[in-house]
C-alpha cells in the first residue's frame, strides 16, 4: 500500500495479534456481557494496528527524503572493498541477489554478490518492487555493523532498485609476473 508516494508495509504478525485481541474481548464480552469489553477492546486492538502503519509511514518517509542525499554522496564500490574503516560512509553497490529474508516482517534483507564477495542489505521498510533470487540490484546505503558493539560490516540499505545489467568496475591492477619472487629457503 502506498500513502503520498510511501510504500506502507504491516506484516501478518501485527494482524494476528489484533485479531487475537479481538478475539479475546469478543470472548470476555460474550462470556460476561459486560459492555466495557467491546467498548475499551476494539479501539485498543485498533491501535495496535495504527500505531505499525504509523511507523511504516514515518519511516518509509525519511527514506524517500534521504534517497536522493545518499544517491548524490555515494560511490560506487566493490564489496570487498566495505569494511570497518567505512563505518557510516554511504555506498553504492551493484550485484546478484542470493537471498531474500524478513519480507513478510517488512524488514527485507538481502545477500548481494557483486563476484568479488557477498553482503547483506537490510532495509527498515518495505520494498517498493518485487525481488526475487537471481534479480540484479544496485543498493545505496550506508555501511554500519550487523550488531551495534561487535560483528561483521552490513549495508543500511536506503534505496534498492532493479537494474538491467550490472556495470562492471575496474579490475584489481594485478602484479606482473617478472615481479613475482618466490624465496628458497
Amino acid at each position: 500500500m502506498k500513502i503520498h508516494g510511501v510504500t506502507i508495509g504491516i506484516s501478518p504478525l501485527h494482524i494476528l495479534v489484533v485479531v487475537f485481541f479481538l478475539v479475546l474481548f469478543s470472548a470476555s464480552y460474550f462470556a460476561t456481557s459486560d459492555l466495557m469489553y467491546l467498548l475499551w477492546g476494539i479501539p485498543l486492538s485498533l491501535v495496535l494496528l495504527i500505531i505499525p502503519i504509523f511507523n511504516s509511514y514515518s519511516v518509509g518517509s525519511q527514506y524517500v527524503k534521504l534517497l536522493p542525499e545518499y544517491e548524490e554522496q555515494s560511490r560506487r564500490v566493490r564489496i570487498k572493498q566495505i569494511n570497518l574503516s567505512m563505518l557510516g560512509k554511504p555506498v553504492r553497490v551493484e550485484g546478484v541477489v542470493q537471498a531474500v529474508k524478513g519480507v513478510w516482517l517488512c524488514r527485507p534483507a538481502l545477500t548481494i554478490f557483486d563476484g568479488s564477495a557477498a553482503i547483506v542489505a537490510k532495509k527498515s521498510v518495505p520494498l517498493d518492487t518485487d525481488i526475487a533470487v537471481g534479480d540484479n540490484v544496485e543498493v545505496v546505503g550506508m555501511v554500519v555493523r550487523r550488531f551495534t558493539i561487535f560483528g561483521d560490516v552490513m549495508i543500511h540499505a536506503i534505496g534498492i532498485r532493479k537494474v538491467e545489467n550490472l556495470t562492471p568496475l575496474e579490475e584489481e591492477p594485478s602484479v606482473p609476473s617478472e615481479e613475482i619472487r618466490i624465496k628458497k629457503y
